[in-house]
């Protein structure tokens, strides 16, 4: 994929941000047809927006590809957050557990072990808020995923809630957790993560990142979703809460 078309689809996809509209499959002459390029596309956007990275959600779904995209600062907020809807059209929720390094994991030849990578990271209650620059986005994620993936994999937006340590001792196969709006109970259920523990993808992240620049102390990894995306109202509070482990807010405005 030559940098002419990085940069066209780069443009489309910051077009259909700026303007909300959505956009059907790329022609086959600009779409990505791997990973290596959905990601000079995700770079392309950012650098093109301006956009600083701050962190990278994961998926890292066992006997799948792993495949990541950069979290944007401008896209990043803090629990109690009003969202505009001009940032995330889709108005699609889910709950997460994320994480933050307390330290640096730099670059170095050998692998870091499960436990260097834990003892390294605060955790805390997280939405996304999912958005899709695609019209079909069920579509764009099972027929054209190398596009999906170029996409910043659907993220919207994160709202991260209150930092904490000792999430190690909390069992997430365990934990309740729900999505709720108003009086509205969303999604309720125990569990979810396609992981089991919502760590295990830190530690590929901190595996693949070691081999080039390493991690910094506050680096942001968003691991997935335990409850999948739901739509939410406008002007109306969301409130996701891990039961015994923390909650969080957000509301989508406009």
């Amino acid at each position: 994929m030559d940098q002419a078309a990085v940069e066209e689809v780069a443009r489309i996809f910051i077009r259909a941000r700026e303007t909300g509209e959505r956009i059907d499959p790329l022609p086959a002459r600009i779409a990505p047809k791997n990973f290596s390029e959905s990601q000079l596309i995700m770079d392309a956007v950012d650098r093109i927006v301006g956009d600083t990275t701050i962190g990278t959600k994961i998926a890292a779904k066992p006997g799948q590809e792993v495949v990541y995209a950069p979290l944007p600062k401008g896209r990043v907020f803090t629990s109690g957050a009003k969202i505009p809807r001009a940032l995330v059209p889709s108005q699609y929720m889910e709950c997460e557990i994320s994480f933050r390094l307390t330290r640096d994991l730099p670059a170095r030849a050998t692998d870091y072990s499960q436990q260097e990578v834990f003892d390294a990271l605060e955790g805390c209650c997280a939405f996304e808020a999912v958005d899709s620059r695609f019209r079909d986005l069920a579509g764009a994620m099972a027929k054209t995923p190398y596009e999906f993936y170029a996409d910043h994999i659907a993220n919207g937006a994160m709202v991260f809630g209150a930092w904490r340590k000792g999430w190690q001792k909390y069992d997430f196969t365990k934990t309740r957790v729900s999505l709720k709006q108003g009086s509205r109970t969303i999604i309720e259920k125990v569990g979810g993560h396609p992981t089991g523990n919502p760590a295990l993808p830190a530690v590929v992240l901190a595996n693949i990142a070691r081999k080039t620049a390493g991690l910094k102390a506050g680096y942001l990894i968003v691991t997935g979703s335990f409850t999948g995306f739901h739509p939410v109202e406008l002007n109306v509070p969301v409130k996701g809460e891990f039961e015994g482990f923390g909650t969080m807010e957000a509301t989508i405005v406009g």
